[in-house]
């Protein structure tokens, strides 16, 4: 193991999205030099991004700037329907209470002892500048000047505003129609629509469901298989069986003096600290472990604020396999900003006899998968977790469910039901 750490150091089921991409928490667009996006609602990293339409909650973006120059960024938010499309119905002042057309984020901090330097910014909505008037899917856009000297967007997120006007109720079982008790968990659903007006509801209401806020694996939810009295309900739908994976992995950093858990090594290489995640393989069995789903936390011992004292490390991640024939794998969870995207796939080193990733990182805890996308896929493909992962029904999964509702004659989604509960399904 020492020599393969050395030469290291040295070097299903694809699910109906179309344009669905666009949902909170997703983001669609980032700069190079910006690391680290998150979205929080009252401090909580483990929170949905959602907030109660004129409630007292408070969402939070957040990034780093790595040029470690002052740039002078600009925020808007845009309404936009279920699919992410900005709604066309509305005007700017029907959905926006704004003193400007685009707002400076002027709340930012210089990185404090860091190797590597970079300028912290932060933004919370709703403000005394910036307020949403109306539930529904937002994009949050941030800007900053181009060298012409115009502005141009660098960050484009989601985040929702919720009127809740529905009960919603999911369970999840190992007893699919499509296997049992093996591979797949199969989702029963209820939307109690009982305060709403419903003259179409398959038209009127729209349910997506995400498996561990991913959007490559997220499902628009067909007409529902039965209704009564404004009870919709979903029973033995084949589109709400997803693979069921496996645990993440995790691993944690919190120095750049010595290695972490599941960290094999952590050395300075002008111009980072390198840190060498252990090597891991594919797994052929299930695996119980107290995951988060993906989570990441930004972490640093000995810091009074880890979002100005945190450094950031080069990361080697490696998967001991032979090449996996007709496909590409990358390394994903919640911090993957952007999804199944080339800073994250994976190269095979024949000599090592692993697929590698080096992925810049703050200091913090991280859950991890390895998926795997058929070389033949478009952008829109999901990640494949049978492969390395292995799919196995006792997974604990999160399973978000989004519910909009455009009444006929309405002009624009409201979104009014947001549940995230987490199962697992023994046998």
């Amino acid at each position: 193991m020492n020599s393969f750490l050395r030469l290291l150091c040295a070097i299903a089921f694809s699910l109906p999205i179309a344009v669905l991409q666009a949902q909170p928490g997703h983001t669609t667009r980032i700069a190079d030099h910006i690391k680290t996006l998150r979205l929080t609602v009252d401090g909580d990293a483990d929170r949905f991004p959602v907030i109660v339409l004129d409630g007292s909650e408070t969402l939070e973006l957040s990034f780093d700037d790595l040029t470690h120059e002052y740039r002078r960024y600009t925020y808007r938010i845009t309404h936009c329907d279920y699919t992410g499309a900005p709604t066309t119905e509305l005007f700017e002042s029907d959905y926006v209470s704004a003193l400007a057309d685009d707002e400076v984020i002027d709340d930012y901090q210089p990185s404090l002892n860091t190797t590597v330097a970079y300028n912290h910014y932060r933004l919370t909505l709703p403000n005394s500048h910036v307020r949403p008037l109306i539930s529904g899917n937002y994009r949050l856009t941030v800007s900053a000047e181009d060298e012409a000297g115009e502005m141009q967007p660098v960050i484009e997120t989601y985040f929702g505003v919720i009127d809740r006007q529905v009960a919603i109720s999911l369970n999840s079982s190992g007893d699919t129609d499509i296997d049992r008790y093996a591979a797949h968990q199969q989702l029963t659903m209820r939307v109690d629509c009982g305060n709403l007006v419903l003259r179409d509801a398959a038209a009127e209401v729209k349910a997506l469901v995400m498996q561990n806020r991913r959007t490559d694996r997220l499902v628009m939810a067909p007409e529902p298989t039965s209704q009564s009295a404004g009870l919709l309900r979903w029973d033995h739908d084949r589109d709400l069986i997803f693979p069921a994976g496996n645990e993440y992995r995790k691993m944690e950093m919190l120095s750049t003096r010595y290695p972490g858990m599941h960290t094999a090594s952590m050395k300075w290489d002008d111009p980072y600290y390198r840190c060498q995640v252990a090597p891991d393989e594919p797994r052929r069995n299930y695996l119980y472990d107290e995951d988060r789903d993906g989570l990441s936390l930004v972490r640093c011992d000995g810091s009074g604020d880890p979002d100005t004292e945190a450094d950031y490390v080069m990361t080697r991640f490696a998967l001991l396999s032979p090449p996996l024939s007709d496909r590409r794998v990358y390394v994903n969870g919640r911090w993957t900003t952007g999804g199944l995207t080339r800073p994250y796939e994976m190269t095979y080193h024949p000599e090592a006899g692993a697929y590698v990733a080096d992925v810049l990182l703050k200091l913090g805890y991280y859950n991890y998968q390895y998926l795997a996308v058929p070389t033949t896929a478009d952008a829109t493909a999901a990640g494949e977790t049978g492969p390395i992962e292995g799919d196995y029904h006792q997974t604990e999964n999160e399973y978000d469910v989004l519910v909009y509702y455009r009444p006929t004659g309405g002009r624009y989604w409201q979104l009014v039901g947001c549940v995230t509960p987490r199962f697992r399904t023994p046998r």
